[in-house]
């Protein structure tokens, strides 16, 4: 034949297909890990203790002295012994500070505050270490 077709095959590049992959792994990797180092462990309630102990009162807690008591309000507004915390730097500074004279908080939560706000209080009460969080919710005002 005096005409000859040469035949030639369109080859797709699957680097930049490859590379899409590899991004979207390590983004899904990452945001899983941080997940799982934001959390807080919370231990069960001992069945034995609570039973013994009955309930305690806000009073009980502000006489025993070794709590420091952080009330979260309805406007998401939170206050540290009787004065209101501006940012979550000041909450941070201002917990350091009780750390000294009390090992323990109590989070005073208001039950239309926002979910955002508690894990924050609760965050800052675990980075500057409370030995113990303890967390009430109460839909009156404080």
């Amino acid at each position: 034949p005096a005409f000859q077709f040469s035949r030639f095959e369109d080859l797709v590049d699957m680097t930049a297909m490859v590379d899409v992959v590899f991004f979207l792994l390590i983004f899904f990797m990452v945001t899983a890990m941080q997940g799982v180092a934001s959390s807080i462990a919370m231990p069960p309630p001992d069945q034995q203790k609570s039973g013994t102990q009955g309930r305690r009162s806000l009073s009980d807690f502000e006489k025993e002295g070794d709590y420091a008591i952080v009330r979260i309000e309805r406007d998401n507004s939170i206050w540290l012994e009787g004065s209101e915390i501006p940012s979550e730097q000041e909450l941070r500074i201002r917990l350091r500070a009780a750390r000294q004279t009390a090992n323990k908080m109590l989070v005073l939560g208001n039950g239309d505050a926002l979910h955002g706000t508690v894990v924050m209080v609760l965050d800052a009460g675990n980075d500057v270490g409370m030995e113990e969080v303890r967390l009430a919710v109460s839909d009156e005002e404080l």
